[in-house]
């Protein structure tokens, strides 16, 4: 009695059915000049049997069907391999070491972050007194929560168009309590 492995291959050397691994190699630019083209090769000739008996149907029978069906499975399969590849050389490769070093936070850049929180702080000590919910909403959803105006509205249910009339409400507050008026100089 034959294993269905062993009939997958019989049923892979059998006439030109062996054609369909090459199909795919050419498909996905997979050369015979390249370095890792017969490693390929090899796993297409692994996965066939495994498709040979995950087809829901007779492939001795329906071979057209079948041989379809085969090398479209084994496109994705081995493309799923290069792709796993790719992933794994790119996490090997040397990289600039300068970018991860001037990704490194300075004194400096602490000490603005440092002073952005305070602004902040002070902006929404400033608008919470006095500000309207609609301000407030966009002041914290902006300066605390990091969103977008999207976001904002999304969150509390409302347009965009409304987030942006906060907007304008808050600007307009802060512009008249921060600037200093006419005769200051004075």
């Amino acid at each position: 009695m034959e294993t269905p492995h062993a009939a997958a291959y019989r049923f892979l050397y059998d006439g030109d059915h062996e054609t369909i691994l090459y199909a795919v190699m050419k498909q996905l630019h997979i050369w015979p000049n390249r370095a890792d083209y017969e490693d390929y090769l090899q796993e297409a000739r692994i996965l066939f049997p495994e498709i040979y008996v995950a087809f829901p149907e007779n492939p001795e029978e329906k071979p057209h069907q079948f041989l379809a069906y085969a090398q479209q499975k084994l496109y994705w399969a081995l493309l799923d391999k290069l792709r796993q590849e790719r992933k794994r050389v790119d996490r090997q490769l040397p990289g600039d070491q300068e970018e991860l070093l001037t990704a490194v936070a300075s004194d400096d850049d602490i000490l603005d972050a440092i002073g952005q929180s305070d602004f902040r702080q002070y902006l929404l000590k400033l608008v919470g007194g006095a500000g309207k919910t609609g301000e407030w909403r966009f002041l914290v959803g902006t300066l605390v929560d990091q969103l977008t105006a999207d976001e904002i509205a999304q969150r509390h249910g409302v347009s965009r168009n409304t987030v942006y009339k906060w907007r304008r409400s808050l600007l307009r507050r802060l512009v008249h309590t921060l600037t200093p008026p006419d005769n200051f100089l004075d």
